[in-house]
Parts: C-alpha cells; sequence; structure tokens
C-alpha cells in the first residue's frame, strides 16, 4: 500500500509555464489579420468573414474557452471516487510483569459517501459546464453585436464623409455667390454671416464624421482582438447597409417564442435553479450519516512471554472501526432551509430574466416599424429635394433663375440625402437591436457573396 501511495506521489505533472507581461504585450503588438481560410483582408473582408476572424483571433472569446475547458475537465473529478486514507502506527506496550514489546499497525479510512452523492456531483460538474457553455454563447453574440455596430458606423461614416464633402463644396460655392451678390448690393451682410455660418457647421460635421470613422475602426479592431494599426489601412465593406427595404423580420412570432425560452441568459438561469435544486438535495441528504469504515491490522509481540497468567504473547490482531455524525445539536435544517431559500431565488431570477427578455422584444419590435416609416418619409422628402434641384437647374439653362437659387437647392437635396442616411442607420440600430431581443441574425447577410469595396477610411 505504501508502494501505491508512492507510485501515485510520482504521476507527472505538466512542466510550469511562466507567463511575462512583456512577452505577451508584444505578441498582441505584433498580431494581424491572418485568418487561417480565410483571403487576405487586403481584398475586403465580408460581415460574415469579419465575424469568423473574432471568433477565431478575439482574446475575451479565447478566455471564455479556456474557462470553459477548466469547467468540463470538473467533470473527471466528480466521476471519482475518493481515495481511502491510510495511517501506519506503532505502540510500545508493557505487560504488569514489567515485560515490553512494540506492536506495529495500519489502518484504511473508506468514506462511504450519502446515497446519491457521486451522482448529484457528476450531474453538478454536467451543469457548470452548460453555464459555462451559456457563458460563451452569450460571449459570443455580444461580439458579433460589436462587430456589426463597428462596421456599420465605418460604412455610415464613409458615406456621410462622401455627403458632407459635397455638402462643404455647395456651401463653399454659395458663399463665394453670395460675396459677389454682396459686392454688387444684392443682398445685405447679415445672408453672408449666416452662408459663412453654414459652411464652418458643414467643416464640423465633416471632421465630426471623420473621427466617428476613426472610433469605428479602433472599436472594430477591439472587437476583432486586434491592434488598430492592423486594421487602419484594411478596407471596410457594407455597401448595401443602407438599403433598409432589403431588411425583413419574416418568421418574428417563432423567434419570439424561442427567444423566450432559450436565450442564453435564460438557460444560465434555468441551469442555476437546476444547481439550486441539487444543492437542496445535497443537503437533505446529509441527513443520513456518513459513514467513516477504518479497518485496522496490527502484528508484534516478542516481549510480553514471562507473564504466563496473562498469556500475552502478542502475534497479530484485526480491528475494525465505524465512525458517523451524531445528530445530537442541530438536523442540518438550518442548511436545508438557506438551500431551499437559494433555489426560491435562482426560480425568481429566472422569471425576473425572462420578464426582461419579454420587455426588450416588445420594445425592439416597437420601433422597428416606426424606424421603418421615418426611413420612407426622408425618402420622399429626398426625392421632392431632388426634384426642387431639377427643376432650379431647368430654370437656370432657361434664364428663368440666378445660380444661387440653384446651390440653395443643390444644399437642400445634399442636407435631404444626408437626412436617409441618418434615418437609414437609425434603422439599422433598430434591426440590430431586434437581432439582440431574439439572439439571432435575421437575414443572411452576413454569408451573402462579396459587395462593392469600400476604400479604407
Amino acid at each position: 500500500m505504501l508502494a501505491l501511495a508512492l507510485l501515485g506521489a510520482c504521476v507527472s505533472v505538466p512542466p510550469p509555464a511562466p507567463l511575462a507581461p512583456g512577452d505577451t504585450l508584444q505578441a498582441f503588438a505584433a498580431r494581424r489579420l491572418e485568418v487561417p481560410g480565410l483571403p487576405p483582408a487586403a481584398e475586403g473582408w465580408s460581415r460574415a468573414q469579419w465575424l469568423t476572424a473574432a471568433l477565431t483571433l478575439n482574446p475575451q472569446l479565447a478566455e471564455e474557452r479556456a474557462q470553459l475547458e477548466a469547467v468540463i475537465a470538473a467533470e473527471r473529478t466528480a466521476a471519482e471516487y475518493p481515495n481511502p486514507n491510510m495511517q501506519l502506527f506503532g505502540e510500545y506496550l508493557t505487560a504488569a510483569a514489567q515485560s515490553a514489546a512494540w506492536l506495529y499497525g495500519v489502518s484504511l479510512d473508506f468514506l462511504l459517501r450519502e446515497p446519491g452523492a457521486r451522482g448529484r456531483a457528476r450531474q453538478q460538474a454536467a451543469l457548470e459546464s452548460a453555464l459555462a457553455q451559456s457563458d460563451l454563447s452569450e460571449s459570443i453574440w455580444q461580439v458579433r453585436d460589436a462587430l456589426r455596430l463597428a462596421l456599420l458606423d465605418a460604412a455610415c461614416a464613409h458615406d456621410e464623409g462622401a455627403l458632407l464633402d459635397e455638402l462643404v463644396s455647395a456651401r463653399q460655392a454659395l458663399l463665394r455667390s453670395d460675396r459677389t451678390r454682396l459686392a454688387l448690393g444684392d443682398i445685405g451682410r447679415p445672408l453672408l454671416l449666416t452662408d459663412e455660418l453654414e459652411l464652418a457647421r458643414a467643416e464640423q460635421r465633416q471632421r465630426e464624421a471623420r473621427a466617428r470613422a476613426t472610433d469605428a475602426v479602433a472599436r472594430l479592431a477591439s472587437a476583432v482582438g486586434v491592434p488598430a494599426a492592423a486594421v487602419r489601412e484594411v478596407p471596410l465593406r457594407w455597401s448595401d447597409w443602407n438599403a433598409i427595404a432589403n431588411l425583413q423580420t419574416e418568421g418574428a412570432e417563432r423567434w419570439r417564442s424561442e427567444a423566450l425560452i432559450a436565450r442564453p441568459q435564460i438557460v444560465h438561469a434555468l441551469r442555476a435553479y437546476d444547481l439550486t435544486e441539487i444543492a437542496l438535495r445535497g443537503e437533505a441528504a446529509k441527513r443520513w450519516p456518513q459513514l467513516h469504515v477504518t479497518p485496522a491490522y496490527a502484528w508484534g509481540g516478542g516481549g510480553l512471554r514471562d507473564a504466563d497468567t496473562l498469556n500475552s504473547n502478542i502475534e497479530s490482531e484485526s480491528a475494525l472501526g465505524v465512525s458517523f455524525e451524531l445528530p445530537i445539536f442541530n438536523q442540518h435544517q438550518g442548511a436545508i432551509g438557506e438551500a431551499v431559500a437559494r433555489r426560491t431565488l435562482a426560480a425568481e431570477h429566472l422569471r425576473a430574466v425572462q420578464a426582461d427578455i419579454f420587455g426588450q422584444i416588445d420594445r425592439a419590435e416597437a420601433a422597428w416599424p416606426q424606424a421603418i416609416q421615418a426611413w420612407s418619409n426622408t425618402q420622399q422628402l429626398a426625392e421632392l429635394a431632388s426634384h426642387q434641384q431639377q427643376a432650379e437647374a431647368r430654370a437656370l439653362s432657361a434664364g428663368e433663375s440666378e445660380r444661387g437659387s440653384l446651390i440653395t437647392a443643390q444644399v437642400a437635396a445634399i442636407e435631404a440625402r444626408l437626412a436617409v442616411l441618418q434615418a437609414a442607420y437609425s434603422a439599422q440600430l433598430a434591426f440590430g437591436t431586434l437581432e439582440d431581443a431574439y439572439r439571432r441574425p435575421l437575414t443572411a447577410d452576413e454569408l451573402a457573396g462579396p459587395p462593392q469595396v469600400l476604400p479604407p477610411s
């Protein structure tokens, strides 16, 4: 038995794997958008390819996967039987005749666990694995959501920047035209000041759009798990992001029902409730005595031969001990009551999570039609502004108008197109909120073919 104990101590263990923050920092700084199975990022990735890169490179997801592996490893521990404890002892015996002898022995302590303890331990480990799996699923969705929003912001900022460039140019042309009219005495100075103020506002909007594009690139890099420098020169593409009419929500009722019972947060809460149920069963099982069986064997003798009346020449002896808890001061009712209270808390938490998700879905489903309607209204206004610009162009060609009026109509048309762009962005946000509420993509756009490539922001 001693040999078995020594053999267990000699089991090989993994070698040390020290970490140096400087080395990990250097490794992260050297990361680039290189993912096996994907084309070079310089060719422009689709949303599905960006998501594949994030699932491969994101450090937070790597940590979640490691956490899941650690929890799954605990399932093996839960399935193991407890090892017995061995005790070696020696006793010096002295008889009445002052003749002495040594007695040597060995004992083993076997734990007889309460009924069903091993099964509950295995079930608990499996539930904790399910908890970690639901956490990983939620983290994957959060990464996907951050990635989608960053790509949306980058694409919107790109298109908005192009329109703002046009707006600044039109405002500059209008300012030059009004300066000429001021010199001729056709307009007053206040109108020119208004032109200068509107030009300054357009230039400020232009700078803000560039800042949003830069921030979107940084957030995209964070979602993927690479430094911003690795993304800065990569083309970002989502050319049809503002095609709101293509977004569909068919099957929403089925997705709603599935989300209310199968979203990762609900699965997590349900598994947490199951864990409290197992804990309650375990506390209740402790009312049964947990037995320790201790067989022992001793040998010795040779020193007690003079006391014949005692006949105490010891050769060997065996013993069997049994120990268990005496439920004198308590019967584990306190621990059982705590377990019942924790189970009640877990049940209420599940109901609260479900109610919160219910509210999220209700709000998202109510906001989506309003966003679609707002986008449709701005589309109509943009069409009217475009028609007005065309009419001013025809009037100028016929000599019935002046260039300042045409530029003013052009500015109004650009502003209307910017309003459409903002309405499309708001609709995409509402659509993304609906996807978040259902925790599922509502369209196959992430798997679509390569759209037009946008130049780097």
